[in-house]
This record gives structure tokens, sequence and C-alpha cells, in this order.
């Protein structure tokens, strides 16, 4: 992919801005993102990044993919996700059967959105592929969605399969219309990503349709995205949301800064060292994450695109670097919210939304703090104790 077309999406995911803006209350109001937003996104093609070339995407690398999707955060925070989630479909495209993945995204407005914890679901085998019944939770995108993504535990003559000792998992990708979405996304952040919960009972999934959990192997994709462990290709996308959504904060800071004369104060706030040495130590938070996050996708990237083995170290050193990022922007936008005064506890103040938005995002699995003690483990030569590494 040449860098003029990694360009021209970042071109067109700026031209949105001041259309994202525009809806991003109504997002969070209404818990799910605003329409336009959704159609604009599809408009400008920016959904189907990740999607080959061959079908009529953009075939965008991961590395280029985190500019695009931090891009758009820096508009808004739950644009930026719910474009990060479903954007990132096709990654689960090369475990299920060439000819499914075709069919889904032969659609233009073709989405997968997923869960793929498996508590609370079962996976039953039956003649040419899986009944599963159960829910899914927090489905970030489903608004947008035609396909969701979920995960079982296997169900063998009545009772739970454990091979080897391990719970035995199935994944499958089954039609929206399938599920039955529930009003559960009444959190405190990022809202408009509309990650409400569904249930579904008794689907019918052909076996080309899914794929064994939670270490998947390649059903047809022998390139980088086939080579690349499914865990390491995710969290790159979160994780630059989170610096897109802190970099808001940033700009909404600066212009606040440059308009506010504080209460007691004869001169504006831009003019005071506490805003000053706020907003030079959040920026240099925001810039070393960004580096860190692009460097180890960058690595990532090259020994998939070189098939060299990813071991544990490999696996934990991509996922430190997310975690420790998203840790950099949360220290970024709370000294942010410190200067702020007032304004950081208005609602709707970009401020205060943002500061929302990571201190939300940032309980995600795969980059919440848990994931410390994971690394630290493999660091120290111990078992991870978790396949989400």
């Amino acid at each position: 992919m040449s860098r003029s077309r990694v360009d021209d999406y970042l071109a067109r995911a700026a031209a949105l801005e001041p259309l994202i803006r525009a809806h991003a209350a109504r997002s969070e109001r209404e818990s799910r993102l605003a329409p336009e937003i959704a159609d604009a996104l599809h408009d400008a093609g920016l959904y189907r990044i990740m999607v080959p070339e061959s079908l009529g995407g953009g075939g965008l690398t991961i590395p280029e993919s985190l500019r695009v999707f931090e891009r758009v955060a820096q508009a808004d925070a739950s644009a930026g996700w719910n474009l990060a989630i479903c954007a990132d479909g096709p990654l689960f495209g090369q475990f299920v059967a060439r000819e499914a993945f075709e069919e889904i995204y032969a659609d233009p407005r073709g989405i997968v959105v997923g869960s793929l914890n498996p508590m609370g679901t079962r996976a039953v085998p039956c003649e040419g592929g899986w009944r599963l019944s159960g829910r899914g939770a927090y489905l970030s995108g489903n608004a947008q969605a035609s396909w969701v993504m979920v995960a079982g535990l296997v169900i063998r003559d009545g009772k739970p399969s454990f091979p080897n000792g391990a719970p035995e998992i199935r994944a499958a990708l089954l039609p929206i219309r399938h599920c039955k979405f529930e009003d559960t996304w009444n959190v405190t952040g990022m809202r408009g990503t509309g990650s409400h919960d569904c249930t579904f009972e008794e689907v019918f999934v052909p076996e080309s349709f899914t794929y064994s959990w939670p270490d998947p192997v390649p059903s047809w994709d022998t390139g980088p995205f086939g080579r690349i462990p499914l865990t390491t290709q995710l969290g790159g996308a979160l994780a630059s949301v989170a610096i897109g959504a802190t970099q808001h904060v940033l700009d909404a800071f600066a212009e606040l800064a440059g308009a506010k004369v504080p209460l007691g104060s004869r001169g504006l706030l831009r003019e005071r060292p506490f805003a000053q040495t706020h907003l030079a130590e959040a920026t240099g938070l925001v810039r070393a994450g960004r580096l860190y996050v692009r460097e180890a996708n960058d690595e990532v990237w090259r020994r998939g695109a070189a098939g060299e083995p990813f071991d544990l170290e490999s696996r934990a050193s991509a996922r430190l670097a997310s975690v420790t990022a998203v840790r950099l922007c949360l220290r970024a936008v709370d000294l942010i919210h410190d200067v702020a005064g007032m304004n950081a506890i208005q609602q709707g103040n970009d401020v205060e939304r943002g500061w929302r938005d990571l201190h939300t995002m940032s309980q995600h699995v795969i980059l919440g703090t848990t994931r410390f003690e994971v690394v630290g483990r493999i660091m120290l030569g111990l078992e991870p104790n978790s396949p989400m590494i």
C-alpha cells in the first residue's frame, strides 16, 4: 500500500471532523453512533480500510490503519472507537472459510462486531455446523453492524467439553437479524459507542462461519494477517483511539486557555505557569504513547510479513505498548482535568467528556491494568495464566 493511499484516507478522516463533532452530542445522548456519522464513515470508505482491495476495500496494513483510527478519534472518541471496532472486523476473516469471508464483505456495508467472552453462551455441534444460544456483551457498533461474532462453550453429550483440561470454545459469525438487543449500555463515558448486549437462541451457524477460540488457526490467509496472533493484532487500534481522544482534549484545552480568565485572575489561563506546565507535560505523554504504539505495531507487522514466529515475549511486548500508551493518556487527561477548573466538570464540555471517555475505555480487557500482570509474568519466566496476552 503506497503512502499516498494512506494519506488519502487520512484526508477523508480529517474532512469528516466538522460533521463528527456536530453530531457527537447526539451520539452520547442516544447511546449509539449518530446515523449521520455512520453514513459519513461509510461514504468515505473508512469502514472498509482493512477489507482486501480485491473486494473493493482499502487493503491497509495494521500500522497504516492505526493512523486513521487515531485521526477519527481526534474528532470524537466514540466515533473513533466505533470505526476501530467495525473496520477491524476483517482481521477475524482469515479464520472462517474464504467463501464466508467473501459473502460478508461482498456487501459494501457489511460490518462485523463481536463479543468473544464465552461465559453465558453455549455452542452445540450439529449436522453441518453449530447451534448457538446465549448472550453477547458490550457489542460496540452494533447499530451499524450486519453480522455479530460470538463465542460459546462447546457442549457435547449435554456437558461442557474440556479436552486436555481446558474448555473447548467455538466462535461463530451470525447475521444480526438473529440477535435481540437490550438497552444495557448505561455508562459514564464512551456512550456514543452504543455497546449494548444481545441475546440469541438456537441459531444455526454453518461450519464455514465458525472457528476455534482463543487460538484460532488461519484457514486461508497466508500473509501477515494470517501469521500474526489475533489478540496481537488487536489492542493497537484501541490504544490509537485513546491517543486520538486525548489529543482532542489537549486541543480543546488550548482553545479554552486562550479564552478563559480564571476567577481571581486578571490574565488569561494560558498566561499562568500552572497551565503551561500541565499542557506541556500532557503533550509529551501523548507523543511518547503515540510513538511507542506505532513502533510496536511496526515490529508486529514486520515480524508477520517475514514469517517470524510470535513467542510469548514478542506478544507481551506488543501488549505492553498498548497498555502503557493508555496509562500515559490517562495521566495526560488527568493533568488537563486538574488545570481546566470548573470547565472540567461541566457536562458537554470537551475536557469533561474526554476525561470520562478515556477513563471508560481504559477498562477494556485488552487495555486494562490487568495486562501488566500478564506481561510481567512472562518477563519473569512464568506462564501468563491468561489466554489474552
